[in-house]
């Protein structure tokens, strides 16, 4: 729930080389808390999820879909999303006939 709160913010800015970076406040009450109540695995989980929502879209927070190849463990590119949909539309002619 605190992930969709658009008000929890806990990420700090600091100045590298003149230029302005969001990081993550590891002091805020909130990560401390899930750290020690369920531990380092699902801490690490909530703040990747939490830097990629803020990544994405750091006015709203929202969950935005994104294609994934799941047999490499990486976000999918536009030539293999394509490729895949072309070879079930073949597929999928074939069962109709």
């Amino acid at each position: 729930e605190n992930l969709k709160n658009p008000d929890w913010h806990p990420f700090k800015v600091i100045v590298e080389g003149g230029n302005p970076k969001e990081i993550l406040n590891e002091e805020d009450e909130k990560l401390t808390n899930l750290k020690l109540e369920w531990g380092e695995e699902i801490y690490n989980a909530v703040v990747t999820a939490l830097k990629e929502l803020n990544e994405y879209n750091p006015s709203g927070r929202y969950v935005i879909s994104e294609l994934w190849n799941f047999k490499e463990n990486r976000k999918a590119t536009l030539k293999e999303v394509v490729g895949y949909v072309v070879r079930n539309i073949k597929t999928a002619k074939r069962k109709r006939t």
